[in-house]
């Protein structure tokens, strides 16, 4: 069943029950009735590929095939969080409701934190689409050491502070109307530079 539900989609995005039916009967050698075959789809089998999914996301984070340059040496690890909506069946409206569409449609918002080291997704979660992007990131002990690349979505003091606080490091894009204070510079530049160190970002 697993096999069958797991690596029989090849390169097609979609599958019908029946294909995939078909698919199971090949590899068991055995004959279902559709019936039979259908009762199998319970939440306990729903239960049992959440956690495939997760153990297989760990097993790739424990197995590096990347490593950092020598000016990320001193991070353990570059991590990358986005998100994207994905259409599902409109019959699914109730469950999974849409927010961007001007007719009855079904999405969920999936949210990715990526592993540059691993080059796979450290932990993946389902949200229904309006949920906003600071909600989808719990920041914890795991970013010690590691620097996360986030967008304007997550842009919150907060946020900030706990990575701080859990011994993590962030990139993100400034708004508009920030104004930070520069304390330090790393790039010099040739000529007559300002040294822009206990200035505003705006001042300088």
């Amino acid at each position: 069943m697993f096999r069958s539900l797991s690596i029989s989609y090849g390169a097609f995005l979609q599958r019908t029950l029946a294909a995939l039916k078909r698919d199971y009967e090949r590899f068991s050698k055995q004959i279902l009735s559709d019936s039979s075959w259908y009762y199998r789809f319970t939440p306990e089998l729903v239960a049992f590929l959440r956690e495939c999914v997760v153990r297989g996301v760990e097993y790739s984070a424990q197995e590096p095939s990347r490593t950092l340059s020598d000016r990320l040496s001193p991070f353990e690890d570059v991590l990358i969080q986005e998100s994207t909506i994905i259409r599902l069946h409109s019959k699914l409206a109730e469950i999974w409701p849409a927010t961007r569409s001007r007719k009855v449609a079904a999405g969920v918002k999936v949210s990715v934190l990526t592993s540059t080291v691993a080059c796979d997704p450290k932990s993946v979660a389902l949200f229904s689409e309006n949920t906003s992007e600071i909600k989808t990131l719990r920041i914890g002990p795991w970013i010690k050491d590691s620097i996360l690349l986030i967008d304007l979505g997550f842009y919150k003091y907060q946020m900030f502070t706990r990575i701080k606080e859990n011994g993590g490091y962030f990139v993100s894009r400034l708004k508009s109307n920030a104004n930070p204070l520069i304390i330090e510079t790393h790039r010099s530049c040739r000529g007559r530079s300002i040294d822009a160190r206990g200035k505003h970002f705006q001042e300088s």
